[in-house]
């Protein structure tokens, strides 16, 4: 691992993730416009956003418009996490 420079990008992308997400109640522009820069396509469908990582359909979430509990923004990262980093 030492002589292979290893970066952590997954582990910088995760908590640029959780800093964006950190209180979700609603995504307004600001949080778009970060989410887009991490790689995220986001597009409306019905009650959620569908966030496409780099435009690659394998790395699909969803994101609610109208998070149910306080704990939203956390289970997003770890579900983002898993799936996508």
């Amino acid at each position: 691992v030492q002589s292979n420079e290893y970066q952590r990008l997954a582990e910088e992308k995760r908590q640029q993730l959780k800093r964006i997400l950190r209180g979700y109640k609603s995504v307004n522009s600001m949080m778009k416009q970060e989410l887009m820069n991490l790689g995220f396509e986001i597009s409306e469908e019905g009650k959620h956003y569908k966030l496409t990582y780099h435009g690659d359909t394998r790395y699909v979430v969803a994101l609610a418009k109208t998070p149910s509990d306080h704990k939203s923004g956390d289970n997003m990262v770890a579900d983002v996490a898993r799936k996508v980093f």
